[in-house]
This record gives C-alpha cells, sequence and structure tokens, in this order.
C-alpha cells in the first residue's frame, strides 16, 4: 500500500509535470528506499501520472538502507 505523500511532499510539487523535482525531493530525504518508493506512488496516484520502474529504482537506490 502507498504511503499518502500529504505533509511528506511539498504542496508545490503536488501536481504533474513535477516527477523530476519530487524524485530529487525524496532522493534527498532520510529513510529507507522502499518507504521513499511508497511516497513516491502516492505522489503519482494522487497527481494522476504513471511512474516507471527505473524511476522506482533510482528512488529506492537513495534510501539509506542501500
Amino acid at each position: 500500500m502507498a504511503k499518502s505523500p500529504t505533509g511528506v511532499i511539498p504542496e508545490e510539487l503536488m501536481r504533474p509535470g513535477q516527477v523530476g523535482r519530487v524524485m530529487t525531493f525524496l532522493q534527498t530525504l532520510p529513510g529507507d528506499g522502499d518507504t521513499k518508493v511508497e511516497y513516491l506512488i502516492g505522489w503519482a496516484r494522487a497527481v494522476g501520472v504513471k511512474i516507471n520502474a527505473a524511476q522506482r529504482r533510482a528512488v529506492r537506490n537513495s534510501g539509506t538502507d542501500r
């Protein structure tokens, strides 16, 4: 289940067309990779965009557990 990005991802990024900025934000956020991916998926669902495996992998690999 994806985590809600509300309160984590800044409001100005909560719209389509911001996937690169959201990924950068999540990559710099402290935390484990799986949690970061859950936020990315939650964001994508909230704004109505699709993300691919490479995007998920890039965010996951920035986790403190990697």
